[in-house]
């Protein structure tokens, strides 16, 4: 059993390697903190996925990377850089409940939107603005909705449609959170080829994630957090069932039981 202030794993590697590097991060909500003294390097073109327990601070984690919060101490670098001046280079595809599904666009417009910060803030959307949502909407399965208002989608079709959107961005950080909630069967399938063409193209994915039955078979790295930082590395690694017990609180002797039939394989 590893101490609650210790970091098991952690990666060795060329600093200019890292895509993301995060030091010292602590982010408070007034007196409650979501995130203390978390230092993680995260390498280019990797598909990671952030665990933990519900309240854990998964997605604080991801909006501090995006710059959506302030860091009470510490700092977030993309590719070597304050965040500040990368804002181009990484796209995000939030949680479903924080989107207004009656706003009046249909999907088309929602995956276009992704190409906004390739214009001028007074230039209108182009023609290859256009076609390379209607490339993304191709990858995700979407096109025959192209022309559907997005309140009139279902929850995992509403998900590929933001899915899109990002992927018209063409950034080098992909981030998402929680993709997978609540989601059909076809649709984790598309999302998931969709992220794994990504990382085949470079980019790296950053993906909050609740299912540890699905987290060694979807990525390459896990991140495990608690507040804290407790684990970060190869799946095989981090989903030690010592490990999760003390971050999860009990013993998950199911989760054990695929751990176990892991370590044989």
């Amino acid at each position: 059993m590893i101490a609650k202030n210790k970091t098991r794993i952690q990666l060795p590697g060329d600093q200019s390697n890292f895509a993301i590097a995060v030091q010292h991060l602590t982010v408070s909500y007034g007196p409650v903190p979501a995130l203390l003294d978390i230092s993680v390097q995260v390498p280019s073109g990797k598909l990671v996925g952030v665990i933990g327990p519900n309240g854990s601070g998964k997605s604080t984690f991801i909006k501090s990377i995006l710059g959506f919060v302030k860091p009470d101490v510490g700092k977030v670098e993309l590719f070597g850089e304050d965040t500040s001046h990368t804002k181009d280079r990484v796209a995000y595809v939030p949680q479903r409940g924080t989107v207004d599904w009656d706003f009046p666009i249909t999907v088309r417009e929602v995956a276009a939107m992704g190409r906004y910060g390739k214009r001028r803030w007074w230039q209108d959307l182009k023609k290859e603005d256009y076609a390379a949502a209607d490339e993304a909407l191709e990858k995700v399965r979407m096109s025959e909705f192209s022309t559907r208002q997005i309140g009139q989608l279902s929850g995992g079709q509403q998900q590929r449609v933001f899915m899109a959107r990002a992927l018209t961005q063409n950034a080098d950080v992909l981030l998402l959170d929680e993709p997978f909630a609540g989601v059909d069967a076809a649709t984790e399938r598309a999302i998931l080829d969709v992220l794994h063409e990504t990382k085949e193209n470079g980019k790296t994915v950053v993906v909050v994630h609740h299912d540890l039955a699905t987290a060694a078979e979807f990525f390459d790295l896990l991140l495990l957090l608690k507040q804290r930082l407790f684990a970060f590395g190869p799946p095989r690694q981090v989903l030690d069932p010592e490990l999760l017990a003390d971050v999860y609180e009990g013993n998950l002797r199911v989760f054990a039981d695929l751990a176990q039939s892991m370590r044989s394989s």
